[in-house]
Protein backbone atom coordinates (compact mmCIF):
# COMPACT_ATOMS: atom_id res chain seq x y z
CA UNK A 1 0.00 0.00 0.00
CA UNK A 2 1.38 3.43 -0.82
CA UNK A 3 1.69 5.76 2.30
CA UNK A 4 -0.12 8.89 0.52
CA UNK A 5 -2.97 6.71 -0.45
CA UNK A 6 -3.02 5.03 3.38
CA UNK A 7 -3.01 8.91 4.46
CA UNK A 8 -5.48 9.98 2.00
CA UNK A 9 -8.00 7.55 3.34
CA UNK A 10 -7.11 7.68 6.97
CA UNK A 11 -7.43 11.70 7.09
CA UNK A 12 -10.88 11.17 5.42
CA UNK A 13 -11.98 8.93 8.25
CA UNK A 14 -14.25 11.94 10.38
CA UNK A 15 -12.60 14.77 7.95
CA UNK A 16 -14.33 17.65 10.21
CA UNK A 17 -11.96 16.79 13.25
CA UNK A 18 -8.71 14.71 11.64
CA UNK A 19 -4.99 15.74 11.56
CA UNK A 20 -3.98 17.54 8.39
CA UNK A 21 -2.58 14.84 5.46
CA UNK A 22 0.55 16.79 6.50
CA UNK A 23 0.91 15.97 9.62
CA UNK A 24 -0.08 12.18 9.35
CA UNK A 25 2.81 11.97 6.40
CA UNK A 26 4.89 13.60 9.17
CA UNK A 27 4.68 11.16 11.52
CA UNK A 28 4.70 7.89 9.07
CA UNK A 29 8.36 9.58 8.33
CA UNK A 30 9.77 9.35 11.76
CA UNK A 31 8.50 5.25 11.85
CA UNK A 32 8.74 2.41 12.22
CA UNK A 33 8.08 2.31 15.90
CA UNK A 34 7.90 -0.57 18.27
CA UNK A 35 4.82 1.01 20.73
CA UNK A 36 3.22 4.38 20.12
CA UNK A 37 0.38 5.72 22.32
CA UNK A 38 -2.11 8.51 22.00
CA UNK A 39 -4.64 10.31 23.49
CA UNK A 40 -8.05 10.58 21.31
CA UNK A 41 -8.02 8.29 18.08
CA UNK A 42 -9.02 8.22 13.90
CA UNK A 43 -7.20 8.68 11.23
CA UNK A 44 -4.30 8.93 13.18
CA UNK A 45 -5.17 5.77 14.96
CA UNK A 46 -5.14 4.03 11.44
CA UNK A 47 -1.74 5.70 10.28
CA UNK A 48 0.10 4.38 13.86
CA UNK A 49 -1.77 0.67 13.45
CA UNK A 50 0.89 0.47 10.14
CA UNK A 51 3.51 2.73 12.01
CA UNK A 52 3.68 0.46 15.17
CA UNK A 53 4.34 -3.05 16.21
CA UNK A 54 1.83 -2.11 19.18
CA UNK A 55 -0.05 1.27 19.38
CA UNK A 56 -2.60 2.20 22.58
CA UNK A 57 -5.03 4.11 22.61
CA UNK A 58 -6.80 6.33 25.20
CA UNK A 59 -10.22 7.50 23.78
CA UNK A 60 -14.19 7.66 24.70
CA UNK A 61 -16.52 6.11 21.75
CA UNK A 62 -18.86 9.31 22.21
CA UNK A 63 -21.82 10.33 20.10
CA UNK A 64 -19.94 9.45 17.47
CA UNK A 65 -18.89 6.32 17.90
CA UNK A 66 -15.55 6.25 16.86
CA UNK A 67 -13.58 3.87 18.89
CA UNK A 68 -16.68 1.56 16.95
CA UNK A 69 -16.33 2.61 13.56
CA UNK A 70 -12.62 2.70 13.54
CA UNK A 71 -12.67 -1.15 14.43
CA UNK A 72 -15.24 -1.72 11.30
CA UNK A 73 -12.27 0.06 8.87
CA UNK A 74 -10.65 -2.15 6.88
CA UNK A 75 -7.24 0.10 6.92
CA UNK A 76 -6.77 -0.28 10.60
CA UNK A 77 -4.87 -2.89 11.71
CA UNK A 78 -6.52 -3.79 14.14
CA UNK A 79 -4.38 -6.20 15.97
CA UNK A 80 -1.91 -4.07 16.55
CA UNK A 81 -4.10 -1.59 18.35
CA UNK A 82 -5.68 -1.47 21.83
CA UNK A 83 -8.05 0.79 22.77
CA UNK A 84 -8.48 2.02 26.68
CA UNK A 85 -11.75 3.15 27.07
CA UNK A 86 -12.84 6.45 29.53
CA UNK A 87 -11.74 9.63 30.31
CA UNK A 88 -7.65 9.68 30.16
CA UNK A 89 -8.07 11.94 33.60
CA UNK A 90 -8.91 8.64 34.53
CA UNK A 91 -7.63 5.78 32.58
CA UNK A 92 -4.07 7.41 32.58
CA UNK A 93 -2.71 7.95 36.19
CA UNK A 94 -3.33 3.72 36.76
CA UNK A 95 -1.89 2.10 33.39
CA UNK A 96 0.94 0.77 33.33
CA UNK A 97 2.84 0.43 29.67
CA UNK A 98 5.29 -2.98 28.81
CA UNK A 99 7.96 -1.12 28.64
CA UNK A 100 9.16 2.55 26.86
CA UNK A 101 7.26 4.50 24.39
CA UNK A 102 8.76 5.51 20.74
CA UNK A 103 6.03 8.18 19.84
CA UNK A 104 3.23 9.68 21.90
CA UNK A 105 0.64 11.50 20.16
CA UNK A 106 -1.48 13.94 22.61
CA UNK A 107 -5.13 14.53 20.52
CA UNK A 108 -7.33 13.78 23.35
CA UNK A 109 -9.98 16.39 25.23
CA UNK A 110 -8.62 20.03 24.87
CA UNK A 111 -10.56 21.49 27.59
CA UNK A 112 -8.00 22.94 30.09
CA UNK A 113 -6.12 20.94 31.72
CA UNK A 114 -6.90 17.91 30.59
CA UNK A 115 -4.14 18.10 27.92
CA UNK A 116 -1.26 19.22 30.79
CA UNK A 117 -2.93 16.39 32.68
CA UNK A 118 -2.55 13.93 29.66
CA UNK A 119 1.00 15.78 29.21
CA UNK A 120 2.28 14.41 33.00
CA UNK A 121 1.75 10.59 32.49
CA UNK A 122 2.29 10.15 29.32
CA UNK A 123 5.78 11.91 28.89
CA UNK A 124 7.63 9.82 31.49
CA UNK A 125 7.05 6.59 29.03
CA UNK A 126 8.80 8.09 25.89
CA UNK A 127 12.08 7.03 25.51
CA UNK A 128 14.91 9.30 25.25
CA UNK A 129 15.26 10.00 21.78
CA UNK A 130 11.28 9.31 21.13
CA UNK A 131 8.44 11.51 20.38
CA UNK A 132 6.22 13.74 21.65
CA UNK A 133 3.80 14.91 18.82
CA UNK A 134 0.95 17.55 20.11
CA UNK A 135 -1.82 18.45 17.51
CA UNK A 136 -4.28 21.80 17.82
CA UNK A 137 -1.96 23.90 18.93
CA UNK A 138 -4.29 26.92 17.41
CA UNK A 139 -6.52 26.12 20.76
CA UNK A 140 -5.70 28.68 23.65
CA UNK A 141 -5.50 25.53 26.12
CA UNK A 142 -3.53 23.10 24.10
CA UNK A 143 -0.82 26.18 22.80
CA UNK A 144 -0.14 26.71 26.37
CA UNK A 145 1.62 23.77 26.43
CA UNK A 146 2.95 23.73 23.60
CA UNK A 147 4.73 27.69 24.84
CA UNK A 148 5.58 25.29 28.21
CA UNK A 149 7.69 22.58 25.95
CA UNK A 150 9.40 25.40 23.93
CA UNK A 151 11.08 26.12 27.20
CA UNK A 152 11.81 22.86 28.68
CA UNK A 153 14.66 21.85 28.21
CA UNK A 154 13.65 17.98 28.10
CA UNK A 155 12.21 18.11 24.65
CA UNK A 156 13.65 20.21 21.44
CA UNK A 157 10.63 21.31 19.05
CA UNK A 158 11.74 20.07 15.56
CA UNK A 159 8.98 21.22 13.60
CA UNK A 160 5.49 22.21 13.03
CA UNK A 161 3.56 20.86 10.42
CA UNK A 162 0.26 23.14 9.78
CA UNK A 163 -0.96 23.06 13.53
CA UNK A 164 0.69 19.24 14.77
CA UNK A 165 3.80 20.49 16.76
CA UNK A 166 6.47 17.41 16.68
CA UNK A 167 9.10 17.30 19.83
CA UNK A 168 12.11 14.86 20.57
CA UNK A 169 12.54 14.22 23.78
CA UNK A 170 15.87 15.39 24.98
CA UNK A 171 16.01 14.08 28.92
CA UNK A 172 14.35 14.00 31.65
CA UNK A 173 11.53 16.45 32.95
CA UNK A 174 12.26 16.65 37.33
CA UNK A 175 11.25 19.40 38.37
CA UNK A 176 8.96 18.18 41.34
CA UNK A 177 7.74 18.09 44.11
CA UNK A 178 8.19 22.10 44.20
CA UNK A 179 10.83 22.96 41.22
CA UNK A 180 8.98 25.31 39.39
CA UNK A 181 11.88 27.61 39.33
CA UNK A 182 13.60 24.83 37.42
CA UNK A 183 11.36 25.12 34.33
CA UNK A 184 12.20 27.30 31.55
CA UNK A 185 8.92 28.82 30.85
CA UNK A 186 9.33 30.42 34.71
CA UNK A 187 12.79 31.40 34.03
CA UNK A 188 11.44 35.09 34.74
CA UNK A 189 8.57 36.03 36.79
CA UNK A 190 5.28 38.42 35.37
CA UNK A 191 6.82 41.84 36.04
CA UNK A 192 3.26 42.98 36.10
CA UNK A 193 3.22 41.16 39.23
CA UNK A 194 6.38 40.87 40.42
CA UNK A 195 8.09 44.18 40.16
CA UNK A 196 7.97 45.09 43.91
CA UNK A 197 9.97 41.55 44.73
CA UNK A 198 12.50 42.82 42.40
CA UNK A 199 13.04 46.19 43.66
CA UNK A 200 13.24 45.00 47.28
CA UNK A 201 15.92 42.78 46.14
CA UNK A 202 17.90 45.88 44.40
CA UNK A 203 17.31 47.75 47.43
CA UNK A 204 18.85 44.93 49.18
CA UNK A 205 15.32 44.71 51.51
CA UNK A 206 13.89 41.12 52.90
Amino acid sequence: MKTEDLVTRASGFHPWDAMTPMALSAILERGPFRSSAETGCGGSTIVLSHASDRHTAFAIDGKDRTIAELQMQKDLRAGKVSFVEGETKDTLPQYRFEGELDLVLLDGPHAYPLPQIELAYLFPWIRLGGWLVVDDIQIPSVYEMFDFLREESAVALEEVVVRTAFFRRTGVMEHGPDGWAMQGINRHTILRYAWRDRLRRLLGRA
